[in-house]
């Protein structure tokens, strides 16, 4: 939590190399420190850990009970830090301690798009300010090897218990549901009309986006040509049915009795191929013409496009002060000093030339119109290539019945007419081809039920969440915070802005002013005072709302920049309140003993004085 480097702990030579004893100096050998702690339910372990030594300095062994302040055998356990796995596997130091503290450390995501727990290293970092890097930054540094998303924000979010995380993971997720349902929905699509296709026909009204309810007001159908007209699917089954009903209701005919018949069918049928040709003939024409349309329209639409991008370019370059001043701009030579219009062809006295946020404006406009032209040339090519498919297969049968006839103008006036027969196989196979077809068609279309109800399900679900990720009780929490960061400000003397426009973001979780971040703003000194009341106002917080905040803070230094006495003070009197809730804050400083005393003398406080070296040799009593 505390260095930049995972190799070496941030320890001072008094413990890993050299030791001062007076008179002579000492090489450290071996050293370890034992920490003693107690959680809110009043469970005492004692943590040990070595840092120089034969045991390997990533091993703590944890002795479940007061080691330290009531010596026992107690029973221990080794963990592991430093090593895969050391936050989430049951023999992970970090594991142990969540557990011990009661903290379920959300899941975040990382820069690789991986789902990790967010490590209590980055969330440490909030209640324990060292002195070398903490007083750096109003959001403390925390480690950056385990490159978590939006780190700070969401350390912020898990102590203060906000559901913004959640929110945002609901929301996530929720985008990831709709955005699933839409791809789904577009394959169902797709798969329709390729159905559609296969049939000889279009889909009509089928919507191409989710809807909320199912079937729509138009149902969507499969329409397929019919000489000039179109026809439902169901039609044609419908007619083709009628049709095979009446000739199975006569006998089939034989081939001298059915001659007549079959010579004024054969007419029929090669007068409706010449025909049918002529129509194939201008259809095909027409199909060129409406191709030509579409590729007409892509190009006026890519020119729009870059005449839109021209015009931005050229007004971004007037905003920049391309130009500025010159006369041209103006409407006059800066030769001749003749009066220049912005216009190839003389202007009526009430016509005006567009500006370029106007012309801009109306090409996205013509952007906009050609698009849907486009859209609509398209669909009209897809129907008149699904024309063209159908005369040609129109023509195609009839060929192949006209065949059939002749034969039956030249078989043996006894046997049962060959034409006959075939119509009512081919008419057969025609229906069961189109029942095949609109039963898939029926199973494909009740798929989109179901995508209805779960696209009206997500959309409710995403409608109920609160729009900027925070709920009321996060908005409250951190309306708290800001009040107690601008009290504090207030009574530490801060001098760089009026307290009044210090804010605190609600996207950043960071103090500002007028929207933009106070760190850069602010004087040394003030950085200082900021630090503080950040970090203390999520401590005063956590004594009216419901957080994650352990109920520690720790001050390794705080008097920086050298902060007058009076923000010293106040700020001693402000953390001597702490007790009354059952916190703690620690705060290590070199202060003027007899000044400290006398800021201290009617606060509520312990004081644990260090004369000399923190670390001292024993005195051994006999």
């Amino acid at each position: 939590m505390l260095t930049t480097s995972q190799q070496e702990l941030p320890l001072t030579p008094a413990m890993t190399t050299k030791l001062d004893g007076g008179r002579h100096s000492h090489a450290v050998l071996e050293s370890e420190i034992w920490l003693e702690i107690e959680n809110d339910s009043g469970k005492r372990i004692t943590v040990q850990r070595t840092v120089k030594g034969t045991r390997d300095k990533n091993l703590i062994t944890v002795h479940e009970g007061p080691a330290l302040t009531q010596p026992a055998d107690y029973n221990s356990r080794d963990y592991f830090v430093n090593r895969s796995g050391g936050a989430v596997r049951t023999v992970g130091f970090h594991w142990y301690l969540a557990q011990f503290l009661g903290w379920e450390l959300p899941i975040v995501q990382n820069y690789e798009g991986n789902e990790v727990p967010l490590y209590l290293q980055c969330i440490l970092p909030f209640v324990m300010t060292e002195q070398t890097r903490g007083w750096s930054s109003i959001q403390p540094p925390v480690p950056s090897q385990f490159r978590i998303r939006d780190v700070h924000k969401r350390a912020v979010e898990f102590l203060m218990g906000l559901d913004a995380h959640k929110i945002a993971l609901d929301r996530q997720i929720l985008q990831m549901r709709r955005a699933q349902l839409e791809a789904r929905w577009s394959a169902q699509v797709r798969q329709l009309k390729e159905l559609a296709s296969a049939a000889g026909g279009i889909v009509n009204a089928l919507p191409a986006e989710p809807l909320t309810q199912w079937p729509p007001t138009v149902p969507p159908t499969i329409n397929v040509p019919q000489s000039k007209h179109w026809i439902s699917l169901s039609e044609r089954i419908r007619q083709r049915t009628e049709k095979k009903a009446v000739l199975e209701a006569q006998s089939i005919p034989e081939s001298s009795s059915d001659s007549e018949t079959v010579r004024q069918e054969l007419a029929e049928l090669e007068t409706f191929v010449a025909n049918q040709q002529a129509v194939l003939s201008r259809l095909i024409d027409a199909l060129a013409a409406e191709e030509q349309e579409v590729a007409r329209v892509q190009q006026r639409l890519t020119a729009i496009k870059e005449d839109i991008q021209q015009n931005k370019d050229s007004r971004t370059l007037r905003q920049l002060g391309s130009r500025q001043g010159s006369e041209l701009d103006q409407g006059s030579c800066p030769v001749c000093h003749q009066s220049v219009l912005d216009a190839l062809v003389p202007l009526a006295p009430h016509q005006i030339v567009m500006s370029l946020d106007e012309n801009i404006e109306f090409l996205q406009e013509q952007n906009r119109t050609f698009t849907g032209v486009l859209e609509q040339s398209k669909r009209v090519v897809a129907a008149r290539q699904q024309q063209v498919h159908a005369a040609r297969a129109d023509i195609a049968n009839a060929r192949e019945r006209i065949q059939y006839l002749r034969r039956t103008l030249t078989s043996s006036g006894n046997s049962p007419s060959i034409a006959a027969v075939y119509e009512r196989v081919e008419l057969e196979r025609d229906l069961k081809q189109d029942a095949h077809f609109y039963s898939a068609f029926l199973r494909a279309s009740a798929t989109f039920a179901s995508l209805s109800e779960e696209w009206q399900t997500v959309q409710t679900e995403i409608g109920n969440l609160p729009k900027d990720d925070l709920s009321p009780t996060d908005h409250r929490k951190l309306e708290s915070w800001g009040v107690s960061i601008q009290k504090q400000l207030q009574d530490y003397d801060f001098r760089s802005f009026p307290i009044t426009e210090v804010t605190l973001s609600p996207l950043t979780y960071r103090p500002e002013i007028e929207g933009f971040e106070m760190q850069t703003t602010i004087s040394a000194s003030d950085l200082i005072r900021t630090i503080w009341a950040y970090q203390y106002g999520m401590l005063e917080v956590a004594r009216t709302a419901s957080t994650h905040h352990p109920g520690l803070l720790v001050f390794d230094e705080p008097r920086q920049q050298s902060t007058h006495d009076v923000s010293f003070l106040e700020l001693l009197k402000r953390v001597a309140q702490s007790a009354k809730f059952g916190q703690q804050v620690i705060l290590f400083t070199s202060e003027d003993k007899t000044r400290l005393k006398s800021h201290l003398q009617s606060l509520d406080h312990q004081l644990a004085e260090i004369d000399g070296r923190v670390i001292q040799k024993l005195q051994v009593s006999d």
